[in-house]
């Protein structure tokens, strides 16, 4: 019994994973991403960097051993040995300083995960969408060479028969040769679509999932435009640290000291206190003060220019919708009037009022202008996917 678990388990294991939705394909391919498997260990750094703002002290302390003798020149006794235990201290103002910084930091790797999601999610909606619509041509492409094939056997048997001339029958054994030709340019089409999809979700493409067009949030809690919002915080918070810590941290040592001057004398027993407080200078202030201003310049800058882009690419997305839905109609109409004339053209082939020539020519316009529609079709589906990505949306 164990072992049959062993085997429907590994056979399981075997099986690929096949996702219900765009979503599910959204998070199998956020779940490959590097970004995504160290998320947990970021989170952990960003964890330690706020405990050691909270910490008694800035920096670790520190303990020293020493030991001074005469035995190598007079020997006359001399003996001693001491012990400094040094503890940093915080200046004014300092922990609250790095508790904002470490805090500010966090928010911005959290909104950078975001922003990083929702890219990946663009890729699985333009990879999804390929697939979708080399899937509709390959529909196509495999009934267009049925039909062709069924055109070339009743022209066969009516060539036969006597009601039509052999170079009928080369002409719509041609049109068949076409068909199939243009079927393996599709197949490979569809193969490299889905393969795509596949190499980025490690899934294979869900059924059907088209998108509803949703209201606009608010441009400011647009991923992208957060995560640049969270960096101007944190250069701000960089900027104040550099401004207000201007010297490195000040020290309290705590010295112990047991000496003697030679054999004869006691041992005597010492303690001494210092306070170390390094000066405040140019040469160290300056270059941090300017590289953190010239960090919230930047972050400035790419926040103002990234608002401009998100707000041209959203217009843009509301007019590809717009045209998309405008070219639905259009094909949808030119399909109508299409297939019309295909179905008077076959009739009037069925009973020998029309030429093979005039037949393939309103077949092969029937064929074009229906795959037209349902490409038309999954274009506007892929143009609402798209306006949502514009908006921040996923799936």
């Amino acid at each position: 019994m164990k072992n049959l678990v062993v085997i429907v388990a590994g056979i399981a294991a075997a099986l690929p994973v096949y996702a219900q939705s765009l979503r599910d394909a959204v998070e199998a391919a956020w779940g490959r991403q590097p970004l995504a498997q160290a998320q947990s260990a970021r989170e952990a750094e960003f964890s330690a960097r706020r405990d050691v703002a909270g910490a008694l002290s800035p920096a670790p302390p520190s303990i020293a051993f020493g030991h001074r003798t005469d035995q190598a020149n007079r020997n006359e006794g001399k003996r001693e040995w001491e012990a400094e235990f040094s503890l940093p201290l915080w200046l004014p103002g300092q922990r609250e300083r790095a508790a904002a910084l470490a805090d500010a930091e966090r928010d911005q790797y959290g909104t950078s995960v975001t922003a990083a999601k929702l890219k990946i999610a663009g890729e699985v909606r333009d990879t999804y969408w390929q697939a979708r619509i080399a899937d509709i041509e390959l529909a196509h492409a495999r009934r267009k060479v049925e039909e062709a094939a069924a055109l070339a056997g009743d022209v066969g048997r009516r060539v036969d028969a006597g009601d039509l001339a052999r170079v009928d029958l080369n002409q719509a054994q041609a049109a068949q040769h076409v068909a199939r030709a243009a079927l393996a340019e599709v197949e490979v089409k569809a193969f490299r679509a889905h393969q795509s999809f596949s190499t980025l979700t490690g899934m294979p493409v869900p059924p059907a999932a088209a998108e509803q067009s949703a209201s606009a949030p608010p441009l400011e809690d647009h991923p992208r435009l957060a995560a640049l919002a969270r960096a101007v915080t944190a250069a701000h918070a960089k900027l104040a640290q550099a401004r207000l810590n201007r010297r490195d941290n000040p020290e309290l040592e705590l010295a112990m000291r047991r000496e003697r001057d030679a054999f004869d004398r006691p041992f005597e027993n010492s303690v001494a206190f210092r306070f170390r407080l390094p000066f405040a200078t140019d040469a160290r202030n300056r270059p941090r003060v300017a590289a953190a201003n010239a960090e919230l310049i930047e972050a400035q800058a790419s926040y103002r220019i990234e608002q401009e882009k998100l707000s041209a690419e959203v217009d843009a997305a509301r007019r590809d919708l717009a045209r998309s839905q405008s070219l639905s109609e259009i094909a949808e109409a030119r399909f109508t009037l299409a297939a019309e004339t295909h179905q008077l053209f076959a009739k009037a082939f069925s009973l020998g009022e029309l030429d093979l020539i005039s037949r393939l020519r309103a077949e092969n316009e029937r064929f074009e202008a229906e795959l037209n529609r349902d490409r038309a079709a999954l274009e506007t589906a892929r143009a609402v996917a798209r306006l949502n990505h514009s908006l921040g949306l996923l799936p």
